[in-house]
């Protein structure tokens, strides 16, 4: 039987686990070496090299080839398509992503809400590929940065989204110097428009246009995200992706059964 001391250093080496996961996935492709992370998590040298080790033999992480250095592993990212798809979600949106990406030539992300975070599930690139702050499917940012997770915040019960850019409230300044008050500012416009534009606001010549996905049921499932160059959001454009937005959201709200996407929510 396991004692106390036992179950206490259990839960304390998979929290440092996760957070070398963590600090991986702010590194990105670049990845980090074993006595960044060390550092980074507040760990000793032995001690990160256990859990590293025992990742890396999972695949959940693993050395770029010909350095010292890791990155996350592709097992992770198999393990974070399940978790993404767990509803079928993912799978009902996708053709969406395609079609939108394939009429306007712009990068298309499927954003949807994890605790705190906006969470890129799926993304579909376009004829112009540009680099975003989510990245790659399993990226994630503070709800409440960008267009995708605004226009989230909006359509969630007020006092709900209060308490969220509250809690995010110390984060924001990471992201060009982006405020609390100025999100709370933003909310109504996003509630009385339908959705949110970022016209290079949080990243200086990219914008971003988000709509949220509401469900039969009223709920917000996630939303849907086209992001180009800013010279390519013009504003007689505007109208146009406004319109593709809606007709594929009023598609994915006839197929995705909002009592398995609440159920799930609920789950974690």
């Amino acid at each position: 039987m396991l004692t106390k001391a036992d179950k206490t250093t259990g839960t304390q080496l998979l929290d440092r686990a996760i957070s070398i996961l963590n600090h991986l996935g702010e590194a990105g492709a670049d990845g980090a070496r074993m006595s960044d992370l060390a550092e980074a998590c507040g760990l000793n040298p032995s001690t990160a090299h256990r859990i590293i080790s025992s990742l890396e033999n999972h695949g959940l992480i693993e050395r770029i080839e010909g350095t010292r250095r890791f990155r996350l592993g592709l097992a992770l990212f198999a393990l974070g398509a399940k978790a993404a798809d767990g509803t079928g979600f993912r799978r009902a949106c996708h053709p969406s992503l395609v079609r939108i990406a394939g009429e306007t030539g712009d990068m298309i992300f499927l954003m949807a809400r994890s605790g705190f975070n906006t969470v890129c599930v799926d993304r579909q690139e376009g004829t112009y590929v540009i680099e975003t702050l989510t990245g790659q499917v399993g990226g994630q940012i503070p709800l409440g940065v960008g267009s995708a997770g605004q226009a989230i915040l909006a359509f969630l019960p007020e006092t709900e989204a209060n308490a969220i850019i509250a809690a995010n409230s110390t984060t924001y300044e990471g992201y060009n110097k982006l405020t609390a008050g100025e999100i709370l500012r933003r909310l109504p416009e996003i509630r009385k428009l339908g959705y949110a534009l970022d016209h290079g606001q949080l990243v200086e010549g990219i914008s971003a246009l988000a709509m949220p996905i509401r469900l039969k049921d009223n709920s917000v499932a996630g939303a849907l995200s086209i992001n180009m160059t800013s010279v390519r959001m013009k504003a007689e454009r505007l109208d146009e992706l406004l319109n593709i937005l809606r007709r594929e959201i009023a598609i994915i709200a006839d197929t995705v059964n909002p009592h398995e996407v609440s159920a799930a929510k609920k789950a974690r």
